[in-house]
């Protein structure tokens, strides 16, 4: 979010896509400032770095 709001604190509220419960995450820069639920799991399908062999499931 850096690059976009450099410096301001960026919060973002949605609804679980599974299960509906609501979500939180607020970060600032490259800082994670708060996640809630604090099990909150992301995913992408991007190529996101290390080996195809370990990286996590998308």
């Amino acid at each position: 979010m850096r690059w976009l709001f450099p410096g301001e604190t960026i919060r973002i509220e949605a609804p679980c896509l599974d299960c509906g419960e609501p979500m939180v995450v607020e970060m600032r820069d490259e800082e994670i400032l708060l996640v809630d639920p604090d099990t909150m799991v992301g995913y992408t399908s991007a190529e996101v770095g290390g080996d195809a062999a370990t990286r996590p499931f998308r």
